[in-house]
Parts: structure tokens; C-alpha cells; sequence
């Protein structure tokens, strides 16, 4: 044991969530806090929005766990026979403590089966805070480790016990800054197989972590060096066979990690780089589209993977060119088979596959010689919600391919905020505000619900887009002068649809 210095006691004393929970323990037995709080507080880590505590106990944790639930207005959790958690909402912050036995007769025991030094430490807290002779409870070695800057694992068995450990050692090194230890990196190396075995769910959980550092491109290289990678996404190894190819100024593994070196510099100062638009972009990005995951994360998974399906479709043409064509079919069957292993909900596979789908399609459309008001109103309607992240990642591609002071990138960045412009102030507003409206066809034109009325809708927000109808009594003009031309389209369609079915069956 090592005195607390008079810094540490000090925020713990200042802590409201601890000093409640330490005049709680004084009446239960012994008990102590430890773990990823105490590192934090001791390398001076402020949380943010978020505390997480974790509590040893030699009692009931469900009799602990109601007497903490109550004080705090938490909700009470039983993850397994030995733990429970309290889960709260307070002043915008999620408080979440978990209370379980120890793992051993005494504390040390307890520590010795935890994952990394710098996670083995604790505090009793039963004792009360304010006795100055407060110490922090070090078997491993781990405050040397904490002042070293250094990444230890307890032994390298830890990964055989629970395999998750192999990816949130990369994680905890990019968040602390912290570098991984030389034993610690041959233990992950060696059992990275183990990485196959873990829980689906808590693999995501654990990714989405690192992919959210700022930067991630670093803990990205560490999972590939380490051999994770592979594990995680098999098909990205074929990626460092592919040379650079003309317009390519890298062979395509360092591409795809310049790819999602540019998308962290765009995050990183969206007002430089789309001055109009950034507010938005930067709220966009920030939601979560599901739990613990964002928009802005499901962009820089893409932007490293996009071109995983460059490798099965590379063709050399008989004048010499390099192309892949089809690559992002490719691309997308592999990228829906990864997040169906990481057990994706809906909307993140969703926006994986509208990114990877149409990733070239602002590049291809930038290089027409005019761009019509129509032509991105299509655009847009075709991209769907995905349309920004696939804007943002058009622009990351396209430096990592050529270079960020090519007069073509700057170009393209000039036809992107003009695409975005368009967005926000012509393509959103007539899907969100039409001019006119179901009800209007039906009470004016007779309309009945159903398909008909459906595309005479998509009709009537395209016109409002492009500024061809400005107000309700023009687009009821527009729907006299052109009725009867879009039912007989819409009808020939119809037929047309009904022959093919036939001469398939």
C-alpha cells in the first residue's frame, strides 16, 4: 500500500457520488472502490458526461445495490449472480456503478484477477475519507506503470480468460496516451485468434470505442500490427497486395488509412473546410444513431473499408489501366457481412451501406460538364439520409487519392459545398415543407390514396426543389398542365412491369 497523495484525497473528498457512497459503506463492512476511477483521477482525467464506478463488496451487492439505488434515484440491474449496477440520470450525466463480491479472499486476490496494473488499484472507502492515512492498494505495480506511461498486462493468461481484453488494451492506450509494453504486445499478438470467440455484442462495443479516439487512425494501425485486425475484418488483409495505381498516389492499405486520416482532420475542423454548414454537420455527425454508436463513427469505419472490395475486382486493361469495376457491389456485401458480425441495428447498417453504395457518385457527378438543379435533386433523393456522411466522405477520398493541394481537390471541395447548399436550402425543405400536399390532390384533382398519388408527390417536391413551383397556386397549375402525361407514364410503367413478371415466370 502507498499513502494517497493529498491531490488524490482531495478529489475524492470533492466527489459527491463517492463522499455519498463512502458514508454508505461505514454502515455495510468493508468496501472498495476501484479500478478505471481511480486510474483516471490519478493521471488528473476529468469524466465527461459520464462516471463509472466500481465498487468491491463483502456483502450482498443487491442489499448494497438498493441502498445506492435509492439515494441516487438509480435503476437496479442484476448483470450476473456476484454483480449489480445502479444506473442513473443526474444534471445531464450518466452515472453508472457496479457492486459486485470480490473475486478472492482479500482484496489483493481481487486485484490480481483484474486485466492491466493500472486497473488494479483501489481505495477502501468504508473507512472514511477524511482519516489522512487514506492509501491506495498497489499489488502490481501499477502506479509505477501509471507514471510511466505504460500499458501492463497482469499476466498473459488475462486474454485467455476473457479475449475482449485484446481490443481494450488498444483502446485504453489511445485514450490515456499510454504505450503498450513489449510482453504485454507478444501475449496480444499470440492469442489474437482469441478475438473470434468474443461476444458479438461486446466486440462492437469495444471497436466503436476505438474508432471514436481522436485520432483513431493510430489505435487502427495498432489492432493491424497486433494482428486484430484481420480477426476483426479478414477480408481488409488482401488491402496491402494492391499497389498504387493511377489516379492513386498510395497502394491501397495506406490509402484507406489516409482515407480516415482525412475524415478526422474534416471532423476536426469542419469550419475551415465547409464554413456554412459545419453547426449542422458537427450536430449530425455527433448523434447517436444507436447505442454508444454515432453518425460520424459509422464515417470513419467506411472511410478505412470502403475500398475493401478493390482487391477481388482489380483488372488490368489491355492499355495498361488499372480499374475496378463493380468494386463497391463488392465492397458492400463484405461491409454487410461485417455488420451483421458485429450485430449492427438497422439504422448504422443502413447508413454502412448507403455510404459504401454511392461513395463515387459526387465525384462522378462533379466531372459532368453542367450539374443541373435536377441532377441534385436526383442526387439526393437517390442517397437517401445518408446523403452528408456520403458528401464528407467523397471529400476525404478524393484527398487521400490525389493529395490536398491538387487544383482537382479544390475543385471538388468548391462543387461539395455547392451540393450541401443545396441540400439544406432546396432538397430538405421540400421534403420537410411541400407546397402541396396529399390532401390538396386529393380535395382539388380527385386523387385516390395509393401508388398514383405517391409519385405525383415525388413530382411535385422535385419542382419545388429546383424552383419550378414557388407556391400552392403554381403547383396546381403544374399538376393541370402534366396529369394526364405522368398517369400515362406511370400506367406504361405498370404494363411494362407486369410483362417482365410473366416472361420471368
Amino acid at each position: 500500500m502507498r499513502p494517497a497523495s493529498t491531490l488524490f484525497l482531495d478529489t475524492l473528498r470533492n466527489d459527491p457520488y463517492i463522499r455519498t457512497l463512502s458514508e454508505l459503506a461505514a454502515q455495510s463492512g468493508p468496501m472498495y472502490l476501484v479500478g478505471g476511477y481511480v486510474r483516471d483521477r490519478l493521471l488528473g482525467r476529468d469524466p465527461t458526461r459520464r462516471i463509472d464506478l466500481d465498487l468491491v463488496i463483502w456483502r450482498e451487492p443487491e442489499l448494497f445495490g438498493r441502498a445506492v439505488a435509492g439515494v441516487f434515484g438509480a435503476t437496479l440491474i442484476h448483470l450476473d449472480q456476484e454483480t449489480v449496477r445502479a444506473l442513473a440520470r443526474r444534471q445531464g450525466w450518466l452515472l453508472r456503478i457496479d457492486i459486485r463480491r470480490p473475486k478472492g479472499e482479500t482484496i489483493e486476490a481481487d486485484l490480481a484477477a483484474r486485466d492491466f496494473t493500472v486497473n488494479a488499484l483501489a481505495v477502501r472507502l468504508d473507512s472514511g475519507l477524511r482519516n489522512a492515512a487514506v492509501a491506495i492498494i498497489d499489488p502490481s505495480g501499477g502506479l509505477e506503470d501509471l507514471r510511466q506511461r505504460r500499458l501492463r498486462a497482469l499476466a498473459p493468461t488475462v486474454f485467455d480468460q476473457d479475449p475482449l481484453r485484446l481490443l481494450r488494451a488498444v483502446r485504453l492506450a489511445g485514450e490515456l496516451n499510454f504505450r503498450i509494453d513489449e510482453a504485454t504486445r507478444l501475449a496480444i499478438i499470440d492469442r489474437a485468434p482469441l478475438l473470434a470467440i468474443a461476444a458479438e455484442e461486446r466486440v462492437r462495443e469495444e471497436l466503436f470505442r476505438i474508432i471514436e479516439l481522436v485520432p483513431s487512425a493510430p489505435a487502427i494501425e495498432s489492432l493491424d500490427i497486433l494482428q486484430l485486425l484481420k480477426v476483426l475484418v479478414p477480408e481488409a488483409e488482401a488491402l496491402k497486395a494492391v499497389p498504387a495505381s493511377p489516379p492513386h498516389r498510395l497502394p491501397l492499405w495506406e490509402h484507406s488509412l489516409e482515407t480516415l486520416r482525412s475524415v478526422e482532420l474534416l471532423l476536426a475542423d469542419l469550419g475551415q473546410f465547409f464554413p456554412d454548414d459545419h453547426a449542422w454537420l458537427q450536430e449530425r455527425l455527433g448523434r447517436q444513431i444507436e447505442a454508444g454508436i454515432t453518425e460520424g463513427a459509422v464515417l470513419k469505419l467506411v472511410a478505412l473499408l470502403h475500398d475493401v472490395g478493390k482487391p477481388e475486382t482489380r483488372t488490368v486493361q489491355p492499355d495498361g489501366r488499372v480499374r475496378f469495376f463493380g468494386h463497391e457491389e463488392t465492397g458492400l456485401r463484405i461491409l454487410m457481412r461485417l455488420c451483421e458480425r458485429l450485430r449492427l441495428g438497422k439504422q448504422a447498417t443502413a447508413l454502412v451501406a448507403g455510404i459504401e453504395r454511392h461513395h463515387l457518385r459526387p465525384l462522378h457527378l462533379s466531372r459532368e460538364a453542367t450539374v443541373s438543379a435536377r441532377a441534385m435533386y436526383r442526387l439526393f433523393w437517390e442517397l437517401g439520409d445518408a446523403a452528408p456522411a456520403i458528401l464528407l466522405h467523397s471529400w476525404a477520398d478524393l484527398r487521400a487519392t490525389i493529395g490536398g493541394e491538387v487544383e482537382e481537390f479544390s475543385r471538388h471541395q468548391t462543387f461539395l459545398r455547392e451540393l450541401l447548399r443545396f441540400y439544406r436550402r432546396e432538397f430538405r425543405a421540400s421534403q420537410a415543407v411541400p407546397l402541396v400536399r396529399g390532401d390538396d390532390l386529393i380535395r382539388v384533382f380527385g386523387l385516390a390514396p395509393g401508388p398514383f398519388l405517391g409519385v405525383v408527390l415525388d413530382r411535385l417536391r422535385e419542382a419545388q426543389a429546383i424552383r419550378l413551383i414557388n407556391s400552392l397556386e403554381e403547383g396546381l397549375a403544374y399538376i393541370r398542365q402534366s396529369l394526364e402525361a405522368w398517369r400515362r407514364a406511370y400506367e406504361e410503367s405498370r404494363s411494362s412491369d407486369r410483362i417482365s413478371r410473366s416472361e420471368n415466370d
